[in-house]
């Protein structure tokens, strides 16, 4: 990419403006060194005051621009595509400062425009065009079959009647969560970069899953044993996505674990999470079933993906599901992690930062 600069001048600005600023704003030295990050800084991204902006962006293009104005350019513009841990686009302006009453050791001023909202609503427009299309043309299909089937053959064949309304009924419930699992992926996928603040107690939310999926567990004869660590420290997190991970893994587990086994859920603090800079909760589910080959795991997380694509239809799943997972926990800046052994067990591991 190639980066364009000019001699606008410096600047000048007061601690209160730059804090006030909707957009991220970092300062740092002539060392590199982050001086200075307003809250949407910190929001977006894994910054910390003290720290070289190395360690915390490692595009190059940015960095570029922070040496030319360091070596006495006076501004430079650039667009970036940064992974946090969703895709962001961003239009990134570079502006030497000489002059701060509250960091007289500024040097560069970097401020980050988020402009992904717009591409964002293009390819949610495009993928629910194309996933509505594809997902939804055979179930529609079969019910205008079976309605014409009714208007005419089995007009009065009350046996037949009562069975293609059955398959109706259920290919209509099938659409219905499909719609709505469309929905709450795209609803997801539009706020992915903002990581949620509200303070969240997941020992509840666990307690809440429980309540809601034990009946179900039990239709199968299948037992859900919670082993939750006491004093489980709070996280900065959404309550009803969080909800609705646990929600999906959980139900997961028991329409494709084994009928009668045991289900085991655990929830446990850790002092530092892999490839998280601080600690965190960690939360497993697993159960025994049928286990999942290794060419699979990769793409679990895909739109649409199944495995046994008539197996899951009976099981009631829409294959949006995981998806769901995903891009909830890429939200609250986790990982979903997936480890399975054929005809055994298969675990999910959400691992959840304390932001």
């Amino acid at each position: 990419m190639k980066i364009q600069s000019n001699n606008s001048g410096a600047s000048v600005l007061d601690n209160q403006l730059l804090e006030a600023f909707p957009d991220p704003v970092m300062l740092l030295n002539d060392k590199r060194e982050l001086i200075f990050g307003n809250k949407a800084s910190k929001a977006m991204f894994n910054i910390h005051v003290g720290r070289n902006l190395e360690e915390s962006f490692s595009e190059p293009d940015l960095l570029e621009a922070v040496g030319m104005v360091l070596g006495k350019k006076n501004e430079c513009e650039i667009e970036l595509s940064i992974s946090r841990p969703s895709i962001i686009k961003l239009k990134v302006k570079v502006v030497a400062v000489t002059s701060l009453a509250n960091y007289p050791h500024a040097a560069a001023l970097i401020v980050l425009r988020d402009v992904s909202s717009e591409s964002i609503a293009e390819k949610m427009r495009r993928d629910f065009v194309s996933n509505v299309s594809h997902e939804l043309r055979s179930p529609i299909a079969s019910l205008i079959g079976f309605i014409e089937t009714l208007q005419g053959p089995a007009k009065e064949d009350r046996e037949s009647q009562d069975r293609f309304l059955a398959i109706m009924a259920s290919e209509s419930q099938r659409m219905a969560r499909m719609i709505d699992d469309l929905l709450s992926l795209s609803r997801v996928e539009a706020t992915e970069r903002i990581r949620p603040q509200d303070q969240v107690n997941v020992s509840e939310i666990m307690n809440e899953t429980e309540e809601l999926l034990v009946d179900r567990a039990t239709r199968r004869s299948m037992d859900l044993k919670f082993m939750i660590a006491p004093n489980l420290p709070i996280i900065s997190g959404d309550r009803d996505e969080l909800m609705e991970v646990f929600q999906n893994l959980i139900d997961n587990a028991v329409k494709y674990g084994e009928e009668g086994s045991t289900i085991n859920i655990e929830a446990n603090a850790a002092d530092s999470l892999p490839e998280v800079d601080g600690p965190g909760i960690v939360i497993t589910v697993e159960n025994k079933g049928y286990g999942i080959k290794a060419e699979h795991i990769a793409r679990l997380t895909e739109r649409f993906y199944r495995i046994d694509k008539g197996r899951s239809r009976k099981m009631g799943g829409t294959g949006l599901g995981l998806a769901i997972v995903k891009h909830i926990v890429n939200r609250h800046r986790g990982q979903l992690l997936i480890q399975s052994h054929l005809n055994k067990e298969t675990t999910f591991t959400v691992l959840l930062p304390i932001i």
